[in-house]
């Protein structure tokens, strides 16, 4: 560091010269200029009557031999008269005669040190007006002057003070007139140094409070863009809305199922001062004809990320499932699909849309189709929470596990599972997002949250709610408040008209059955046959006796009576379809192989991974002539069971 350098950084010490200084130089002096402002009209009313009495009455009795002082007097008073006529005509007209601020105490206080300096010069030896001038130059130090102009008046000052008592020579040799020297003088070091001081702490003050105001202007500034960002955030969120809340509707009519749901987003915001809401939950219910049976078929989603993002996939979901479940109404083909194929080919449609997000936008979904007139519950769980049943007073998990990952998730294959569960009149199956358990039960001061995770919480508020959709919400909400999107959907079997079944009549024609007196037992149902109808145990019984008896076609409508009042007979499916084979054997209507390959593959679809109906499907395609198709499924069964000797016998017949 040189010498230059040093002495530039001590004067800036010295001389108190900061960066702030520099930067807000302008700021700083438009603030002196609105101080000095409100001091424009009492100073003129003060200037014009304050030296009046001296003018007309102290002076001449005191210095008679000055006359001139009177007219610096007087020049006060009508400096004052002629700059408060400028304020008024300022008023009135709208002009700007009086400057902005400083220049009016510029000119005053320039005519009032001065004069002052200049005539107690001649008269330095009276101590009284000596005292006079030190009460000007200390009244200076409270004016909004700046730093260096404060410095000029008072050096301007004593240079006419100096000039007027060489000029007149007044006598300084007495003591009286060396004290009041030297009491003018330490007025002129004191007003230096306090002015120094006063002045400091005027910037300082007007620094903090420009900065104040700086930032309060960037706070409005930036709470003004907020403020535009929400309100288009807002309309973004609302006309997402529109485009979400037709997607979301229970379509469907009365009948033995009803469906109802409840549907609580977390997000709320105002538009045109209505509340709305949005989120990433979605549920949907409607009408279905598969295969001339009506269905129920429904879904509920939750999709990855909140209010927004979440809405997105919940659009992108809706819009999928509901393009789906048209083409099923419009489409025959569609809809000569079994409940299990069109879960599966529904999946496989969402699944393929979500995977072209490469994993940005997820959703786990409940997929599901309850056929009406057997309450027979297929669905699918794409890692969404566990169904619940609600039977008897007593909620309970159903198939509490997970087969799927997420819609979304690419590059992971696996064997679909459709899950089939049997329905009794009066039961209630809840379906539901996982805002239903992710309850805030507690919220600490320091912000800490305390989130339930007693999955059973749940089952014991839908006991208590007597399995009542919208007490279910109630009672969840006593315990604690919904931390994300609430959906839950319900799904009521309630037929009245159910078929008695008769034990006494089973038990009989079993007990005849296991004494390998089938046509007893067989006989027993034909004696009662008009008395009431038959069970779907009844028919399973009938079908078996049938086809011990060798009426494998009797055997085959009766299998199929039973199938239909009780389609979530996972034995009967397979059965079925293994005695289609059996009579094709027979009779070579090639009509019954594909009755064969539909029931099996439905059977497939419940259950991918049991070994003898992929080797039964497999010979199915066989006989159809699908060598591909059985072959693939032979590679599925030989991959569970290496060593299986019919695997090995089908492969043989193959090549």
């Amino acid at each position: 560091m040189n010498f230059s350098t040093s002495i530039r950084r001590y004067l800036r010490l010295i001389f108190d010269i900061q960066e702030d200084r520099i930067r807000y130089s302008k700021e700083y002096l438009d603030d002196l200029h609105r101080q000095s402002r409100f001091l424009h009209y009492p100073g003129s009313i003060l200037g014009i009557f304050v030296w009046l009495g001296f003018a007309f009455d102290t002076d001449r009795k005191l210095h008679p031999e000055f006359p001139e002082l009177f007219y610096f007097r007087i020049g006060l008073s009508l400096f004052c008269v002629f700059f408060l006529s400028l304020l008024l005509i300022d008023r009135i007209r709208g002009t700007k005669f009086r400057g902005k601020g400083l220049e009016w105490a510029y000119v005053l206080f320039l005519y009032l040190l001065n004069a002052t300096a200049f005539f107690t010069g001649r008269i330095a030896d009276d101590p009284n007006y000596v005292s006079g001038l030190q009460i000007v130059v200390m009244s200076m130090v409270f004016m909004p002057f700046p730093r260096r102009a404060l410095f000029s008046l008072y050096l301007l000052s004593i240079f006419f003070f100096l000039t007027s008592v060489l000029i007149y020579k007044p006598n300084l040799s007495t003591g009286q007139a060396s004290y009041s020297m030297q009491n003018l003088a330490i007025s002129y070091v004191v007003a230096f140094f306090s002015g120094f001081i006063v002045e400091r702490y005027r910037f300082s003050n007007f620094l903090s409070h420009y900065k104040i105001l700086e930032k309060n202007r960037e706070i409005s500034e930036t709470m003004q863009q907020i403020q535009s960002l929400k309100e288009k955030q807002d309309g973004d969120y609302f006309l997402t809305s529109l485009l979400l809340n037709p997607l979301i509707a229970t379509k469907t009519e009365d009948g033995p199922v009803r469906i109802e749901f409840a549907l609580n987003q977390y997000k709320k915001f105002m538009f045109r001062d209505k509340e709305y809401e949005l989120g990433g939950d979605y549920l949907s219910a409607y009408d279905l004809i598969l295969q001339g049976k009506k269905f129920k078929a429904f879904i509920n989603g939750d999709a990855m990320g909140k209010s927004i993002q979440g809405a997105g996939g919940a659009l992108v979901l809706g819009a999928v499932y509901n393009s789906v479940v048209i083409r099923s109404k419009m489409d025959p083909d569609s809809s000569d699909r079994s409940p299990e194929r069109w879960l599966k080919d529904c999946f496989t449609d969402l699944q393929k849309v979500f995977e072209t997000f490469d994993g940005s936008m997820l959703v786990s979904a409940v997929l599901g189709l309850v056929e009406e007139e057997t309450g027979t519950l297929y669905y699918l769980n794409i890692e969404h929470p566990w169904l619940v049943l609600y039977r008897d007073g007593v909620a309970s998990f159903i198939d509490p596990e997970t087969h799927f990952y997420k819609l979304g998730v690419s590059g992971v294959g696996g064997a679909i599972y459709v899950r089939v569960f049997s329905m009794r009149p009066g039961d209630k199956i809840f379906c539901g997002s996982d805002g239903k358990d992710d309850l805030v039960l507690e919220e600490h001061s320091t912000g800490k949250r305390t989130i339930n995770e007693d999955e059973n919480e749940f089952l014991r508020r839908v006991e208590e709610a007597s399995g009542e959709l919208a007490d279910i919400e109630k009672k969840l909400l006593s315990v604690g408040r919904f931390s994300d999107d609430y959906s839950l959907l319900s799904i009521e079997y309630d037929k009245k008209e159910k078929i008695v079944f008769d034990s006494e009549r089973f038990s009989k024609a079993k007990e005849a059955a296991l004494s390998k007196n089938f046509d007893q037992a067989l006989r027993i149902y034909e004696e009662t046959k008009h008395a009431q109808s038959n069970s779907p145990e009844d028919w399973k019984l009938i079908a078996r006796l049938q086809d011990k008896l060798g009426d494998a076609e009797a055997a085959l409508r009766s299998a199929y009576n039973a199938l239909n009042s009780d389609p979530g007979d996972h034995e009967l499916l397979l059965y079925l379809s293994l005695l289609t084979k059996r009579i094709y054997s027979k009779t070579k209507d090639v009509s019954l192989l594909k009755r064969g390959e539909e029931l099996s593959e439905k059977f497939r679809l419940r259950f991918p991974d049991h070994v003898k109906n992929l080797i039964h499907l497999a010979d199915l395609y066989r006989l159809q002539g699908n060598r591909n198709r059985s072959l693939y499924l032979l590679e599925k069964a030989t991959e569970l069971d290496p060593k299986n000797d019919r695997i090995a016998e089908l492969r043989r017949l193959l090549s």
